[in-house]
């Protein structure tokens, strides 16, 4: 029969200390997030017309696409795809936005009082839905597309 050779704590302790280290820094796993993130025009209620640039938008967690229900979308800023403290967000009431199923809500698109304003808002927003189990990857992707953190990887 052979013969067991215990291996001292203290090294096992250096051994596991030395291979953390390697790995890099140790994260909490961040809480799952899903938003809306897409696009939007300030539009002339009358004319038609675009009033602004192309907005790049989120939303800070789920929405209710109903007519008139109020959503606060914020600005993202086009550099680093975070939203964009410097801009205040909008407040838009959809008037019949259109949507689209696959399983579950997946894009909507429409225009919309924006709330405070003379101007209409025109967009088109898809969904990043929570994943369906604690994937951490997919959780730091949604972070990004929601606008929360800096890159997806």
């Amino acid at each position: 029969m052979a013969r067991r050779t215990a291996i001292p704590l203290h090294l096992l302790a250096l051994v596991l200390v030395s291979t953390l280290a390697q790995s890099g820094p140790v994260r909490a796993a961040s809480a799952p997030v899903e938003c809306w993130q897409g696009w939007g025009y300030r539009v002339d209620p009358q004319t038609r017309t675009y009033t602004s640039p192309e907005m790049l938008l989120a939303t800070k967690g789920p929405a209710d696409w109903q007519p008139g229900h109020e959503v606060t979308l914020y600005i993202l800023d086009r550099a680093s795809g975070r939203i964009d403290t410097q801009q205040l967000p909008i407040v838009v009431a959809p008037f019949i936005p259109r949507t689209y199923y696959r399983d579950n809500l997946d894009y909507v698109d429409g225009e919309g009082d924006i709330i405070g304003s003379d101007d209409n808002l025109v967009f088109g927003l898809s969904h990043v839905p929570k994943p369906t189990a604690d994937l951490e990857k997919m959780n730091e992707y949604n972070r990004w597309a929601c606008g929360l953190e800096g890159s997806a990887g």
